[in-house]
């Protein structure tokens, strides 16, 4: 059923839509049919069951999982099975492409749903939110192996973010972020500021493509967390590199000291990790559930088109949080 958009629906709230609402949550498998039956005789209130119900629904497609029917739940509400179908479809020709065998020790970041989740002897056993790139500046779909850890990290200023966001301040902000210039380049010093944190995850041959803690903590607590220059911002970025390491204390060991001395050391992980960078918009969550995602990046649409299949899917609505000071990778 097609959910009709209007006002939000507040918990407690009576509504005309409720019946269905009902019927959507239980089509998608949010509540049981018996549950269900059982709500909707009681008439048109939002009520607790109700709201838990369309908290899964919220938890699913990344929406802030609140209870309230506000315009993005509404909007997620309102698009159809069937194109639904389609999404599955164009993220199923988007899993044809990739090669069938796949290391059994691998990170696997999806762009956009934003969170990661690490693999080891073929099973997921940890995962985490991450900031990916915004729109503009689109994380690239990649595969490359995972070379070594960098404790206490400089950056290197990319030319692009120099000229355009970082130079124009002027020699006083440039003192004040602990950034200095050398032959024509930005670099900004290791430190608690630092725009990678306090630990790197660099890639082989990833054009300039790479994961990194971040001081701008922030941004994992939004539900729109495609904000990055490109690179991928790992929540709990420290805690990950010790799971790293963990299999060889030594290398642990040099990581630890590393940070607690906050001197920059590049640690090798002694084994192949790969790490896949990747678009899914529809995807099994790890509660075995369907879950969808806004096409952010507009690959959907751009797939959809060269299929020639029509689509009509909610649009992306930015939630207006800007961080003026946030010119990390």
């Amino acid at each position: 059923p097609v959910f009709r958009t209007g006002a939000t629906i507040e918990p407690g709230a009576s509504d005309p839509r409720i019946p269905v609402l009902i019927r959507r949550l239980v089509a998608e498998g949010d509540i049981s049919a018996a549950d269900g039956a059982r709500i909707g005789a009681m008439g048109n209130v939002y009520g607790s069951e109700l709201q838990a119900g369309v908290r899964s629904f919220q938890t699913r497609h990344g929406l802030g999982a609140d209870g309230r029917i506000g315009a993005g739940t509404q909007r997620s509400l309102s698009a159809s099975a069937e194109d639904r179908a389609r999404q599955i479809a164009l993220n199923l020709e988007r899993r044809r492409w990739l090669k069938r065998d796949v290391n059994p020790e691998r990170i696997e970041v999806n762009t956009a749903a934003a969170i990661m989740v690490y693999w080891k002897d073929g099973r997921p056993v940890h995962s985490n939110r991450v900031v990916c790139g915004s729109p503009s500046n689109e994380t690239p779909s990649l595969e490359k192996p995972f070379a070594s850890v960098v404790a206490n990290p400089p950056w290197y200023v990319p030319a692009s973010i120099a000229r355009n966001e970082i130079l124009p301040r002027g020699p006083g902000y440039l003192a004040s972020q602990n950034m200095y210039v050398s032959n024509g380049t930005v670099i900004q010093r290791a430190g608690p500021q630092a725009a990678l944190g306090y630990v790197k995850f660099e890639l082989r041959d990833s054009y300039a493509i790479f994961l990194h803690d971040t001081p701008s903590k922030g941004a994992f607590n939004l539900t729109m967390r495609q904000r990055s220059h490109g690179c991928v911002r790992v929540q709990n970025a420290v805690e990950f590199a010790r799971l790293l390491l963990s299999p060889d204390p030594s290398l642990l060991g040099q990581f630890d000291e590393a940070q607690d001395t906050r001197e920059t050391k590049r640690i090798q992980t002694g084994r192949e990790i790969t790490v896949r960078l990747l678009y899914w918009t529809a995807f099994v969550d790890g509660q075995g559930r369907v879950a969808f995602r806004e096409d952010v990046y507009k690959r959907d649409e751009k797939l959809a088109q060269a299929l020639g299949i029509a689509v009509s899917l909610p649009a992306v609505v930015a939630d207006g949080r800007t961080d003026a000071n946030d010119v990390g990778p």
